[in-house]
Formats: structure tokens, C-alpha cells, sequence
């Protein structure tokens, strides 16, 4: 399959400390990958190298086939890669339109396609009855939508999502998973980091596992189930 991001060889150092050691990743085009292990393992440093939040201190992170090892978040955003964070980044007094629109126009300079794509995330996320709401008003779930609207809105071919499900209802966390699942098939990829993988493992085609900063695991959610290394590395909580 085509691949649309590789992460080659890449580490990084926080002093004496290694977060990422020598990790490789590649995802392809429309692929559902989940990106999991224990706190401390390396996951939200590795998602912060792909979206240019940190730069490696070794490898490379190649998108589409480009070296984008140095580029600063926002040209990767320019690029297709979008980033949902683990805690909230909305304007929590800015009426929910314009916290998507403002993300829309960062993107498409022509005032007409980013109120268009406005609206279409809008719909996708099914916020339209909140448009005009403040964020600082919604219900922990209607604020995940929001994210995930403010990522849409760019025109993203890989969505990296940190934590998605995190804080929701079982019917919320469904939600999430359908809404996933329908901008998969129309050829978004995602990178998904959670913890609750009981959901996880039913949404994704793929899982990587992370250990102290080193991949150890990276196949499909079966083969992930029945590994010996990963459950020990879990102590059983699958």
C-alpha cells in the first residue's frame, strides 16, 4: 500500500532521559492505526515528532514521501496532518463557528471555501445546533467534536488523535468511533493513541506498542491480544 508517513530510525532526547529510542512507524494512505502502552512509554512524544511540536534528535519523519523532519507545525498542517491534543486547545469564549472557521481560513485563504468547509465540519461532527454556543458551555463530548471539527476543517490526509475517548460515555465514546470510521472510508488516515482498548482494538487495523520509548509490538489487534510481550508489558489490564 501506498505509505503516506514513515518515521524513520527517529529518537528523542530530553537530557539524560530517551522518551523516543529508534522508533520506525509507517502508515498508509486511509489506514487505522492504533498507537498504545503503558504512561511514560514514549506514545504523546512520538504523536508531537510527527506533528512538528518537537523535532527528532535523530531519524527522519518523511510525508508523502517529503522530508518534513524541520517543518514547524503549521506547514505540516498546510501539508494534510492534523493534530488532536490529549487536553483541550479551543478558544473557550469564542462561539464554536468561529473556533472552526478560524482554523478553516489558517488553511484556505478564499473566505467563501473556508466558511463552506466550515460548514461541512459542522455537519460531520454534528454540531450545527452549537454553532453559535461557547465552547466553555459544551458538555466534555461536544468539546472532543469540536476538536476534532478545528482538524477537519484543514483538509487533513492523516488526523493524529490523542486520547479521543478519553472522559466519554460508552454511547459518546460509539459516537467518536462512527464518525471515525466514515472519514476513514473517504480516505483520512488516523493515528489513534488511547488507553481504553477495549474500544480501540475494535476501530483499528493496526496497533504499534511502545515500552520505555522502544517499539516492541506492531501488528494487528489479534495478534496484539495474544502477545506475549504485551501482556506482560500491561499486566494483564487487556
Amino acid at each position: 500500500m501506498d505509505k503516506i508517513l514513515i518515521c524513520d530510525s527517529i529518537t528523542k532526547r530530553f537530557g539524560g532521559l530517551i522518551a523516543v529510542s529508534r522508533v520506525s512507524v509507517e502508515v498508509s494512505r486511509g489506514e487505522l492505526l492504533g498507537l498504545i502502552g503503558p504512561n511514560g512509554s514514549g506514545k504523546t512524544t512520538l504523536i508531537n515528532l510527527i506533528s512538528g511540536v518537537l523535532e527528532p534528535d535523530e531519524g527522519r519523519v518523511l510525508f508523502e514521501g517529503r522530508d518534513i523532519t524541520k517543518l514547524k507545525p503549521h506547514a505540516r498542517v498546510a501539508l494534510g496532518i492534523s493534530r488532536i491534543f490529549q487536553g483541550m486547545r479551543v478558544y473557550p469564549y469564542l462561539p464554536v463557528y468561529y473556533n472552526i472557521e478560524l482554523s478553516a481560513r489558517s488553511v484556505f485563504k478564499d473566505a467563501r471555501l473556508a466558511r463552506s468547509k466550515t460548514i461541512w465540519a459542522l455537519t460531520t461532527t454534528k454540531l450545527l445546533a452549537e454553532s453559535a454556543e461557547l465552547p466553555v458551555n459544551l458538555t466534555p463530548y461536544k468539546l472532543k467534536m469540536v476538536e476534532l471539527a478545528r482538524a477537519l476543517v484543514t483538509n487533513p490526509k492523516l488526523v493524529l488523535l490523542d486520547e479521543p475517548f478519553a472522559g466519554l460515555s460508552p454511547e459518546e465514546v460509539g459516537e467518536v468511533i462512527k464518525i471515525v470510521r466514515k472519514l476513514n472510508e473517504s480516505g483520512i488516515a488516523f493515528i489513534i493513541v488511547e488507553h481504553k482498548l477495549r474500544y480501540l482494538m475494535k476501530l483499528v487495523e493496526r496497533v504499534v506498542v511502545l515500552n520505555e520509548g522502544r517499539k516492541i509490538f506492531d501488528g494487528s489487534p489479534s495478534e496484539a491480544m495474544n502477545s506475549e510481550e504485551v501482556s506482560r508489558v500491561y499486566l494483564g489490564v487487556m
